[in-house]
């Protein structure tokens, strides 16, 4: 990366720390999806998409506008099957021409040398591969998708050398059971991180991804169970959910007192394939169109309802930049005494202590060829 584009991304970062920096933004660019998976109502052996709908490119590029002006410098495309929208590369490069950093999640299925290559040419900076069990044989049954497994570690190997990070998107199923073994797959598979998404068994948006799935039927006691285990895991492997996020999903399990609030709404968004856009894909209605986002106010109640991984292990990360932007807006009013107390909450604290922890693999993810 040039020195020239180093530089502007700082001085970029600098003008949105006023605002608690950088935000995010997931987009669903179809409903469509060539798998079968058991704990997600995308899957094409299921009845719920009724109508296939691909997002209009053409609209990304003036809803990609709207999202940069209001301080979205992060994109993550999913779907559905995000690969299997014809104008995928298209609307990856249109994210990165306006600095904009873009990711994608895929089931992996579609990954061949030509169009790597032309996800390395368009920009994609990471990859989000869906993992569902140590073993290929589950992982490929559940999926519906025959000789997936190699086709993801031959994939592996060639992102790495076109300078794309890959990260492994486990769902904590019934599928996994040993996590060691699971770490020892996920090695061989090539990965050195893995994130962990939180079952869902219900969801409010237009958002599928859900399932009453017996694979995803743990009491809160189990789940809470296996979100400790992780928690004590993350020395062993490159595990992205925040140690803090755990601990506080853990809590929330447990109907305990929640130290973190979730800035789905205020820093972090989701707009589906209809360009609208929601707080989170938990919420049951949307803030607007993306036309409306422009100048639509951001939300920022507090809100703990959920355990969206998403919204829920960023929050923790945003939680420092965003008690920074409140303080000096505190001080700038000469609330001096105020803008100490903010920076001295014990949420603060573990936010930079969580920072500071994970900063290897946040660095490694986020390091540009």
């Amino acid at each position: 990366m040039s020195i020239a584009r180093t530089i502007g991304q700082a001085a970029d970062i600098l003008r949105l720390l006023p605002i608690g920096g950088p935000s995010c933004c997931n987009i669903a660019v179809t409903n469509v999806c060539n798998a079968t998976c058991d704990f997600c109502n995308y899957a094409k052996d299921k009845d719920f998409v009724t109508e296939k709908k691909w997002l209009d490119p053409e609209r990304l590029s003036r809803a990609l506008d709207i999202l940069h002006a209001r301080g979205i410098r992060y994109v993550t495309f999913s779907g559905g099957e995000p690969m299997l929208h014809p104008k995928m590369m298209e609307m990856i490069s249109a994210v990165g021409f306006r600095g904009m950093r873009p990711a994608m999640v895929t089931n992996g299925s579609a990954l061949t040398e030509r169009n790597m290559q032309e996800l390395a040419d368009a920009g994609l900076k990471t990859l989000f591969i869906s993992i569902d069990s140590p073993e290929a044989e589950k992982h490929e049954k559940n999926r519906g998708l025959p000789g997936v497994w190699q086709k993801i570690k031959a994939g592996n190997a060639r992102l790495k050398e076109l300078g794309i990070k890959t990260v492994a998107s486990c769902t904590i199923n019934r599928l996994i059971g040993d996590f060691e073994d699971l770490f020892k797959s996920l090695d061989e598979l090539g990965f050195s991180t893995v994130t962990f998404t939180y079952p869902k068994k219900e969801l409010n948006s237009g958002s599928l991804v859900f399932s009453s799935s017996s694979l995803i039927d743990f009491s809160d006691v189990e789940l809470a169970d296996v979100l400790e285990l992780l928690r004590s895991k993350k020395d062993k492997f490159g595990i992205l959910n925040p140690a803090e996020s755990l601990s506080e999903m853990v809590r929330f399990l447990k109907k305990e007192q929640q130290e973190f609030p979730c800035y789905g709404g205020y820093k972090y968004f989701a707009m589906d394939v209809n360009f609208n856009v929601y707080r989170c894909d938990f919420w049951h209605e949307p803030m607007g169109t993306i036309e409306e986002f422009a100048t639509v106010d951001f939300l920022r109640d507090n809100c703990t309802k959920c355990m969206s991984v998403c919204y829920r292990d960023s929050s923790v990360f945003m939680n420092l930049p965003v008690a920074i932007a409140d303080a000096m807006g505190h001080a700038r009013g000469g609330r001096l005494g105020k803008a100490a107390r903010t920076l001295a909450q014990p949420s603060v604290r573990k936010s930079a202590k969580s920072l500071m922890r994970e900063w290897q693999t946040l660095k490694r993810l986020a390091k540009t060829p």
